[in-house]
């Protein structure tokens, strides 16, 4: 008797055995490895976290210490003035930044006698300006300090002997006039001329801040963190009462700590706190040029640590199992499926045996399984198919309206062909619809790209450049009226909405519009930087509110311009129809990318003001010198006053500097010239960048390379150029807002090329997990 195996038995005897001994496996050796595969992840979380808070609170130290630097720049040219007028502007100079920096106590300069007083014999001897905050008022002081020698075991002298710049370690002071004793530290830069100490700038400041931010930096439950200055002085502390003391006499350890984090910048070891295990992780910093390391270190328990591996590995052997019993079903229903459709086709086609038959097509096998049962009924429904397949040409053309009789009420082949039918139908509306779905994101594209190159035009001017957005925009959406709002900040003290371009009905309206902030749904817009969007508009609202002309259409869109939660204007589209999400979305997209262009053009639009302040205070000072100096033959008053102009220039490069990343190129693209800010945001050394060329790190396309060579070539032809671009630097990739200035000689030839850019990476990385969140 011949043994009858069924196929369903066959396969899931053979898959399900071999499934089952690949899990085994493989459950056994990743228990093994996911327990210390775990902990080194949360090491490594633990250490990066360090590292991110200690940026973040040198980032708040560098500001300070630039703005010392800025105040010691704009005096390198004291020596033109007397010591009357160089105490008159730096008063002037400490009393703006106490007024507009009342978180820092005070604010102070010495300037040596020596340096600013011709007549002044002693290597010795200073005044000190100052300007603080006591009970919430404004104090003056100016005093003379070691007149009869410098103290060598001061600070002070520690610094004018070395010519550097400090932070100095945490001491306690009470102010006059207050009980309070405050826990502060000090920023010194000097200004250094020739090789000449003159003078040293500076800024206390409370660290109270500190020790809020350190509070709230908890990575786990029951974690915390602790931040220790250069000499050993806890800065900040959960115990707000051993802030101020030295972490040897109060850290578990700190002895050891600190002698690890004088050899490295980074340290990792397990304490025990109150017979409790922590693992604690430090990152050391320094900021600015100032030597001094400050250090932060984050505590985390032990048990918290094992708990999340315990929990991890828990999670990973029930993913496992659950992982083998779905796959153990679907291999089940997967050979279920298999042989369902044989079974029933033999069922069904004993059934339908109704057409003619020819002998001919009848078939022969003997299998002994259910395909030998298909044979068998395959041969009765030939004759049958005839019908069946004209109706299935027929689809195929294209015809889904074509009639088709089933054979009787039991033809599950003929229900399943007029099943296909619906199904083709269906499958033509789904894809009408996905062709729609990509025309509106072609569309989208599309618009992006074509603003991305409005932006990179006529941006000098902000009422061209709005209107061309405007334009643009009103008629790419398809909107009936279009307006742009920007925020005037000239006066920090009198802000307000300014319309700067209007757009409707084919022709351009000037009309001049002061909104306050708040004010209307313009200033509301602004004040919550929230879209508004109306669809039920009341009659007469835009002859009345909206400045947007007598025409009253029925939906109202208002999109506020921000990047970084900075509002910079609003954007203001009326409509007779709805406005889709999508073009919403459109508006909303352009809004922050206009945003991100007016900050960096309201930058250049500073700077060229600094630029030209400087000039005319350029001009000033060569009249004022001609009058003193009018004795002088005119050659010598000429090259004089190119001596002061090249000095003003400098100081304006070095804010430059200290402001925007600056990288100078010969004519033909190859880098001379790097600033410090570019060397420390890419973690480059200035060896490593001289003498590589512009194209190095860039990705371009065959199309691309052709226009990058018409760019330099432009710029060697003495055309100013703004380009924003991506640029791949130790595996990481960074995106600049960029420009593009030749360079001239006195023959009017460009010589060199220099670049002024400012990093939006931050900004664009946003948008892109904004992207993917949207897309998931």
């Amino acid at each position: 008797m011949k043994i009858r195996m069924r196929l369903r038995l066959k396969l899931l005897l053979a898959i399900i055995s071999v499934t089952i001994i690949i899990f085994w496996a493989s459950i056994s050796f990743l228990t093994n490895s996911v327990d210390e595969f775990t902990r080194n992840n949360i090491h490594n979380y633990i250490k990066a976290t360090t590292e991110k808070y200690a940026n973040e609170i040198r980032v708040t130290l560098d500001g300070k210490f630039n703005m010392a630097k800025a105040l010691a720049h704009g005096f390198y040219n004291y020596s033109e003035y007397t010591p009357e007028q160089i105490k008159s502007n730096t008063l002037n100079h400490l009393y703006g930044i106490a007024l507009e920096n009342p978180d820092i106590l005070s604010v102070w300069a010495s300037w040596e006698y020596k340096a600013i007083d011709p007549n002044w014999e002693n290597p010795y001897g200073r005044v000190r300006l100052t300007y603080l905050w006591e009970n919430g008022e404004l104090k003056k002081l100016e005093e003379d300090l070691n007149l009869d020698g410098d103290n060598t075991k001061s600070l002070y002298y520690i610094l004018k002997t070395q010519k550097r710049e400090a932070l100095v370690d945490p001491y306690w002071f009470t102010y006059t006039g207050s009980n309070k004793k405050v826990l502060e530290t000090s920023i010194c830069v000097p200004l250094v001329k020739d090789s000449l100490f003159s003078a040293l700038f500076g800024f206390d400041i409370e660290l109270t801040y500190y020790q809020k931010l350190v509070n709230e930096i908890k990575p786990y439950n029951n974690s915390f963190a602790v931040l220790i200055s250069e000499n050993g002085t806890i800065v900040a502390h959960p115990d707000s009462s051993v802030v101020g003391i030295f972490a040897d006499s109060v850290l578990q350890n700190g002895k050891l700590i600190l002698s690890e984090l004088k050899k490295d910048n980074e340290f990792s070891t397990n304490v025990i706190i109150e017979n409790n295990n922590y693992y604690v992780s430090f990152s050391s910093f320094k900021i600015s040029n100032a030597p001094e390391k400050w250090h932060l270190g984050i505590y985390v328990p032990e048990d918290v640590i094992e708990g999340q591996i315990v929990y991890l590995t828990r999670i990973s052997r029930m993913v496992m199992l659950l992982g083998l019993l779905i796959l153990a079903l679907i291999i089940w229903f997967i050979a279920f499926s298999i042989t369902r459709p044989l079974v029933k086709a033999t069922n069904v086609l004993s059934d339908l045996s109704l057409g003619k038959i020819d002998p001919t097509k009848k078939l022969s096998i003997n299998s002994g399984d259910e395909i030998e049962d298909i044979g068998n009924s395959i041969n009765i429904l030939i004759d049958s198919l005839d019908k069946t397949a004209h109706f299935a040409k027929e689809i195929g053309k294209g015809n889904l309206n074509a009639s088709y009789q089933k054979l009787s009420d039991n033809d599950v082949l003929g229900e399943a062909l007029l099943e296909m039918r619906k199904s083709l139908e269906h499958a033509k509306k789904i894809d009408e619809e996905r062709k729609l779905e990509e025309s509106k994101n072609r569309w989208f594209n599309e618009g992006v790209a074509k603003f991305a190159e409005i932006l990179r035009r006529n941006n000098d001017d902000l009422a061209d450049f709005s209107y061309d957005i405007i334009y643009n925009l009103t008629k790419y959406v398809d909107a009936t009226i279009g307006a742009i709002f920007l925020i005037n900040d000239d006066d920090p003290q009198d802000k307000f909405i300014e319309l700067m371009a209007t757009y409707a009905y084919e022709r351009r309206k000037y009309e001049e519009k002061k909104i306050n902030i708040g004010e209307g749904l313009v200033g509301r817009c602004v004040q919550e930087a929230e879209t508004i969007y109306m669809t039920e508009v009341p009659k007469g609202y835009f002859k009345i509110a909206s400045g947007l002309g007598e025409q009253e259409p029925s939906t109202l869109l208002l999109v506020p311009m921000k990047v970084n939660d900075v509002v910079f204007g609003v954007i203001e589209m009326a409509s007779f129809e709805p406005i889709e999400d999508y073009k919403i979305n459109f508006i909303t997209k352009i809004g922050e990318n206009i945003a991100a262009t007016i900050s960096s053009v309201k930058i250049n639009i500073k700077t060229a003001k600094l630029l030209e302040e400087s000039k005319l205070k350029s001009e000033e000072l060569a009249a004022q010198e001609e009058e003193m100096r009018q004795n002088m033959e005119e050659l010598q008053a000429t090259q004089e006053e190119s001596a002061r102009k090249s000095a003003e220039m400098q100081s304006l490069i070095n804010a430059l500097h200290s402001s925007s990343y600056v990288i100078e190129y010969d004519i033909n693209g190859n880098v001379i010239n790097v600033n410090e800010a570019y060397l420390a945001l890419t973690g480059q050394n200035e060896k490593d960048i001289i003498g590589t060329h512009h194209a190095d790190n860039l990705q371009m396309t065959e199309e691309q390379k052709s226009n990058y060579q018409r760019f330099w070539q432009d710029l060697r032809n003495g055309i100013i150029k703004k380009e924003t671009s991506k640029v791949s630097i130790g595996g990481k990739t960074f995106t600049f807002i960029e420009t593009y200035s030749p360079i001239y000689d006195e023959n009017r030839k460009v010589i060199k090329i220099l670049k002024i850019a400012h990093n939006i990476t931050d900004f664009i990385n946003e948008e892109n997990d904004k992207r993917k969140k949207k897309g998931k």
